[in-house]
């Protein structure tokens, strides 16, 4: 509850909704894979869904973030709806389908239509255009891949925190790319998170390196191999009386 409590005040005096998601949504994945108790997940996922609604009732800039989910194409309309005051989540959806399966090729596209956010977030909306539903997939597949791994390195880890550090850290990787990407393609209401690797934010790739340096340490650790155990007194002895 105090962790609900605090995502919730992240939401409302930061804006933040992207952030509020990846604090308790960790917490909630790291205290399953603690206890092993299915109903901490859906308790989480209920205690946010009730938090965020209840906070995009009153709170302007999470409202129009919702409506401009629920009605992208609604900021062109006249008189336009006072909720809707950004078009990128139209120009999103304009650049993915205008990319098709292949895309228009490297450098031809428009992300300059969607102004600062094509550095950020949007950027994914560069790769569906220049590089169409074909590069966007490559990218989703070595996302998987590396979260995939982070997740082997949390098994093979041999002491329980290095197993919940690797969990934490994968798993914090996956809901970033998930809240990016989930809320770049109209899935669920922009958060505007940086997308990891791709995005131009400073304080972001110095993050997520210091994710991977961490994941590759805990890899590294669990693969070494077992110290030879150091001989005992009696052995010590039999071996003098041999030589």
């Amino acid at each position: 509850a105090a962790v609900w409590v605090l995502s919730l005040v992240v939401l409302i005096f930061e804006r933040d909704l992207g952030t509020s998601l990846i604090f308790f949504g960790l917490f909630v994945i790291m205290l399953y894979v603690a206890t092993e108790r299915t109903s901490w997940v859906a308790t989480g996922l209920l205690m946010f869904s009730v938090g965020a609604v209840v906070v995009a009732s009153f709170e302007p800039h999470v409202h129009g973030r919702v409506a401009a989910w629920l009605h992208p194409m609604d900021y062109y309309k006249v008189p336009r709806p006072a909720e809707i005051v950004s078009d990128q989540a139209a120009q999103a959806l304009f650049s993915f389908g205008s990319g098709g399966v292949m895309g228009t090729g490297l450098g031809k596209g428009h992300s300059d239509l969607i102004k600062f956010a094509g550095r950020s977030d949007f950027i994914l909306t560069t790769v569906g255009e220049e590089l169409g539903l074909a590069g966007t997939m490559a990218v989703f597949v070595l996302f998987a891949l590396l979260v995939q791994r982070g997740l082997r390195a949390a098994l093979d880890a041999r002491d329980p925190f290095g197993k919940l550090l690797a969990t934490g850290l994968a798993s914090a990787l996956a809901l970033q790319v998930f809240v990016v990407c989930g809320g770049v393609m109209g899935l669920i209401p922009l958060t505007g998170k940086a997308l990891p690797f791709l995005a131009s934010g400073g304080s972001s790739q110095v993050a997520t390196w210091v994710l991977i340096a961490l994941l590759i340490k805990i890899s590294d650790a669990a693969r070494r191999p077992d110290p030879e155990p150091a001989p005992d007194e009696d052995d010590q002895a039999t071996q003098l009386i041999r030589h």
